[in-house]
């Protein structure tokens, strides 16, 4: 799928963050880079990205936006539903995760099998106002399911948002990503993207899915 990136970007804003000094590569880690928007990622078929998404729309910063622009599956939490029906490109998908699934890690089974069949997948959390470690127990529940579904040694790409259209970019493995969130968790300014290569089809989607009106739930 080609890169929608709307006029609405121009407009929105983020607050430079100070983020922790990482302590390089050490269990499995790569040493964080900084990178800019010209090197960010686009999204992919087959790939999921799991993203904090501020329900306050002007707080967005580059890749958030890319993330719901250009997923061709995007399941969010229900607080961010006004979010998504505002930035939904026409003719997406989306559809809020299961209400009788109250944990954190919600969804993960479904974004698994979406991605699995083809599609790039967008999964937004929305951060709230949980403590640091509230935000390390909804990677590690999450983490916990994806694991389920997936290889332990799967290559895991980390964003998180440094202001100004920038972000520090890491590397890990799906059985490391608790240990590395946990380091950045306790800035609670900061958005993470976290973008998994579930599988590489080269190919297009094997099904369709369809809504009237790209909103389902």
């Amino acid at each position: 799928m080609s890169e929608t990136m709307s006029d609405e970007l121009g407009s929105l804003r983020w607050t430079p963050t100070s983020l922790p000094a990482t302590a390089g590569a050490r269990n499995g880690w790569h040493a964080a880079t900084l990178v800019g928007s010209s090197d960010l990622p686009v999204m992919r078929p087959g790939q999921l990205w799991l993203v904090e998404l501020p329900a306050a729309a002007p707080e967005f910063a580059p890749l958030e936006h890319r993330a719901l622009r250009n997923a061709n599956v995007v399941i969010y939490d229900r607080a961010l539903a006004p979010t998504v029906a505002h930035f939904l490109p026409l003719g997406g998908y989306a559809e809020p995760v299961a209400s009788s699934d109250g944990q954190r890690g919600a969804g993960a089974e479904r974004c698994v099998r979406f991605a699995r069949d083809g599609w790039s997948v967008a999964r937004l959390f929305s951060p709230g106002f949980h403590s640091g470690g509230e935000r390390i127990d909804t990677i590690r529940q999450l983490s916990h399911r994806l694991l389920s579904e997936m290889p332990a040694g799967l290559p895991v790409r980390i964003f998180v948002s440094a202001g100004r259209g920038r972000y520090e970019r890491n590397e890990t493995q799906l059985c490391r990503l608790d240990a590395i969130i946990a380091s950045y968790a306790s800035v609670r300014s900061s958005t993470f993207t976290i973008v998994l290569d579930v599988t590489d089809t080269g190919g297009e989607p094997r099904f369709s899915v369809a809504s009237a009106n790209g909103l389902a739930g």
